[in-house]
């Protein structure tokens, strides 16, 4: 549940790199006017609901850096940061190093190709992590991740993904509140459903369709008072949350979805969820 996370303008935002994914086709070029629109109506609505905003400067050739989620993975007061698959992206990263650095993080980069909370998602009141590779991360990037949290209470997973469309696990995996999940199956092999399932209820797990994952349903940010937000959710899966009582707010996300990427995929939990009073003494403010 996200309260306190990290965004980046859509500054120069722009599609440039044919097939760094399989969403990425150069079909159709990007209508900036409407993405900043776009994003500014997704940073609007983080706010209304009281979700904290903290912003990183974005930086001139760096088009993919508004998807903030795959800078990092904040554990309390460690950040670690990625050390990324995709070549135009790996310069990102001194950015995003700096960012916590000067925030006063305890700040780590990875040796492993490791794309952040793309690949990296907690679980279960932060109790479990789990590591997506397959595609933009390295399945030893968790020894290097266990090396760095070094805490027994968390136990870490991976997740094999099998399906080029959903790239990173947040493109398919979505925890929210305590103990959910939505997921779209297609994407794993069998081991890590299984895994999955030894985990969550299965009872408790909604699982998307194929049109709700091509609108990237399982992007969606899940925030406080049972909300989630996301680009789009078909009438099924928008009852399926009312019966559980839970409610999404569709902002669309149209010209992000021509990059592979929507809501989650802009934002990253930087919340120091056990260090409170390191929270208290230092005021994130890199300005937006």
């Amino acid at each position: 549940m996200f309260k306190n996370i990290l965004m980046c303008k859509p500054k120069y935002f722009d599609v440039i790199h044919y097939k760094l994914n399989e969403h990425m086709l150069m079909k159709q070029k990007v209508n900036y006017d409407r993405a900043y629109i776009q994003w500014r109506n997704l940073e609007n609505n983080l706010l209304y609901q009281g979700v904290k905003v903290n912003y990183i400067k974005p930086q001139k050739n760096l088009v993919d850096m508004v998807f903030a989620a795959n800078g990092a993975i904040v554990y309390n007061n460690k950040a670690i940061v990625s050390n990324y698959n995709a070549i135009p992206r790996k310069k990102e990263s001194k950015y995003y190093s700096n960012f916590f650095v000067v925030n006063g993080y305890d700040t780590y980069e990875m040796k492993t190709e490791f794309e952040g909370a793309g690949d990296g998602l907690f679980s279960h009141c932060r109790t479990h992590l789990w590591l997506g590779y397959g595609f933009r991360s390295n399945k030893d990037s968790k020894t290097e991740i266990e090396d760095i949290i070094s805490d027994h209470n968390l136990e870490i997973h991976t997740l094999k993904l099998t399906n080029p469309l959903w790239y990173h696990l947040d493109t398919c995996f979505c925890p929210f509140g305590v103990d959910r999940l939505m997921l779209y199956e297609k994407a794993f092999d069998k081991e890590s459903l299984r895994k999955i399932y030894n985990v969550f209820d299965e009872e408790k797990c909604i699982k998307v369709s194929d049109e709700d994952a091509e609108n990237f349903a399982c992007n969606s940010i899940s925030i406080p008072n049972n909300i989630l937000i996301g680009h789009s959710y078909t009438p099924k899966l928008k009852e399926k949350l009312r019966d559980i009582d839970y409610r999404g707010i569709e902002t669309l996300m149209s010209e992000f979805l021509l990059s592979g990427g929507s809501t989650k995929c802009c934002v990253l939990d930087v919340e120091r969820y056990r260090d409170n009073e390191v929270e208290k003494k230092i005021q994130i403010s890199y300005g937006p």
